[in-house]
């Protein structure tokens, strides 16, 4: 026949223009290698540098720095305190979130759909404002819970303190619930129920059937959701820095920060660096360990192509008791955003009474949006999260495109360099970062931290886009090239469109974490470059409370307005071209 013998489109066709597509390759990959190899290769270097120096200004390599921190006494302490403080968060927030999951997807519970918008939206509230909150509430002097306590029950002293290990667990604890309930709910919603019908059909009682089924294939789910959760507190660096530090519980992130911007004496980068260098062989292993989790978790499989509803046990007379519950969580989680909502309206802190009402102003919000340097900082944070997330999200599209697609080793090599920052504690990248500008026009403008904040979430933006990317076929690239298009005009008249559901999703995630991040914003700090967040721990130090508490407001109040309608018009769209 004569359709026999027509070629058909080559390799070189699938990858669309070979020359474009390579050289973009190699422009992604020097990129992201100057972005978050080159940092780290310069943090080594520092550590190996003499005490005081910096490693543009000498040649000396010297190992005393090392000597130093591992016989510093303070480094088991500093350990044990980082492990404990995470492992004892990631206990109360797994388990909590855990219950409030398994009501939401496995029972009758209701206000389920309140219940998620919730979660949800409360992932918008930066870690710095609810420690804040927390400590107007719990602080020994004046807290309002210690007055209650005090004047109801004629206690002495102070019978609630925030500032210790436990307090800090069990805020960080009640802080990760709303994370921790959006992956185990997923855990929950996608196990057949049919595993669990089989152990009713042969006698079993329901709690038996939990037990024995149900836990031990939620197992290595949750195991991973653990792991990756306790990475992440032993990195957190928020609430030990504002409650840590006066409760005299040191961790290594702030230990870090101490060590880079010491009041007293002039920074001691080497030992920065090389305490640094220990955070980071600590966060390699972590990650290790969570790899090892994963691949035990693809054992455990429990999602089939047959279609499946899970079922919804009915609680019966529990049910009250169960909705009761969750609502005194929230209200929990909403009490320090109330003191914060109820300070910013006085002139001074006070505990609420009668006489303060009479009080009322809003001269702390005037100040807000009236003071050069607070209304320097929110232009700031406007540019910082625009920017950080639009360019995270449009380089992982094409990093995703190029390590799918490509197949190649120059792929997979991008596709490694990228997710490296997970790896990384942000404290540790925040000090290579400073090391590596801080003799470059970029050091104390905006865009540093633009930079930083790209480094960091880049990794979350990849693996979020390799995930959409892998459910497109390649077929509809194919078409677009074989009509004439370039690679460029290939994504964005068909990638980016496809993918926009995603893409507005983990924009909103990078948008999100961008503003509440204080990581960054404090280690790479000037006069110029401030953002609400570090403007927020400034006005909380200076003292300027009932400011800070107007800040805090107005950032909340605006993440809010952000991430809320973006989410809901992803969400919307995203459901309409699920339709048949």
């Amino acid at each position: 026949m004569a359709h026999a013998d027509t070629p058909a489109p080559g390799p070189a066709r699938t990858f669309g223009r070979p020359t474009t597509a390579t050289i973009m390759s190699l422009v992604l990959l020097a990129l992201m290698t100057a972005l978050v190899i080159a940092p780290l290769i310069l943090l080594f270097r520092t550590s190996l540098t003499p005490a005081g120096e910096l490693p543009f200004s000498t040649d000396v390599y010297t190992l005393d720095n090392y000597r130093e921190a591992l016989g510093n006494p303070r480094l088991p302490i500093l350990i044990g305190n980082t492990l404990t403080y995470a492992f004892g968060s990631v206990t109360i927030g797994v388990t909590l979130a855990f219950a409030i999951a398994w009501l939401v997807e496995r029972t009758d519970i209701g206000f389920k759909r309140s219940i998620r918008t919730m979660m949800f939206s409360w992932m918008a509230v930066p870690p710095i404002v609810m420690a804040f909150g927390w400590i107007l509430l719990g602080n020994p002097g004046n807290g309002i819970i210690n007055v209650i306590l005090r004047s109801l029950f004629g206690m002495k002293g102070a019978p609630v303190s925030i500032y210790s290990m436990w307090a800090m667990v069990l805020i960080t604890g009640f802080a990760i619930v709303p994370t921790a309930f959006t992956m185990i709910a997923g855990l929950l919603r996608n196990m057949d129920p049919q595993l669990e019908s089989a152990g009713s059909v042969h006698g079993a009682r329901p709690f038996s059937v939990f037990r024995r089924v149900t836990l031990p294939l939620l197992v290595p789910g949750l195991l991973s959701v653990g792991i990756l959760l306790f990475m992440a507190m032993v990195q957190a660096f928020d609430l030990p820095l504002v409650i840590g530090l006066t409760a005299r519980v040191p961790v290594l992130s702030t230990q870090i920060y101490l060590l880079a911007h010491s009041d007293v004496s002039r920074p001691d980068y080497s030992l920065t660096a090389t305490f640094g260098t220990f955070f980071l062989v600590l966060a390699l292993i972590l990650i290790l360990v969570y790899f090892r989790a994963v691949r035990l978790g693809e054992r455990f499989r429990v999602v089939t192509g047959k279609a499946f509803r899970p079922n919804l046990k009915p609680l019966g007379g529990w049910r009250r008791l169960a909705t009761a519950g969750v609502g005194f969580y929230f209200l929990v989680m909403m009490l320090p955003f109330l003191v914060l909502l109820w300070t910013s309206f006085l002139p001074f802190y006070s505990v609420p009474s009668m006489e303060a009402l009479s009080r009322l102003t809003l001269e702390n919000y005037q100040a807000v949006f009236s003071e050069t340097r607070i209304v320097r900082a929110l232009v700031n944070t406007i540019l910082l999260v625009l920017a950080s997330s639009t360019i995270v999200m449009v380089l992982s599209v094409m990093i995703a495109w190029i390590s799918v697609r490509s197949k190649t080793r120059l792929g997979r090599l991008l596709e490694v360099i990228s997710f490296a920052p997970m790896a990384i504690p942000p404290v540790v990248l925040a000090i290579a970062i400073l090391l590596i500008y801080l003799r470059t026009p970029l050091y104390g403008t905006i865009g540093l931290i633009i930079l930083a904040h790209v480094t960091a979430y880049i990794a979350f933006g990849t693996r979020t886009m390799n995930a959409a990317l892998l459910q497109i076929h390649k077929e509809l690239e194919n078409a677009a090239f074989v009509c004439g298009a370039g690679w460029f005009t290939m994504l964005r008249r068909v990638i980016f469109p496809l993918l926009l559901p995603h893409i507005l999703n983990g924009w909103l995630w990078v948008a999100g974490h961008s503003a509440r991040d204080i990581t960054f914003p404090l280690f790479l700090i000037t006069t110029t470059n401030v953002v609400a967040a570090s403007e927020l721990y400034i006005l909380w130090n200076t003292p300027e409370i009932p400011t800070a508490a107007a800040l805090a407001v107005v950032l909340v109040s605006g993440l809010l307005c952000l991430v809320v309608p973006v989410q809901i018009f992803a969400a919307r769209l995203g459901t309409e071209r699920r339709k048949p």
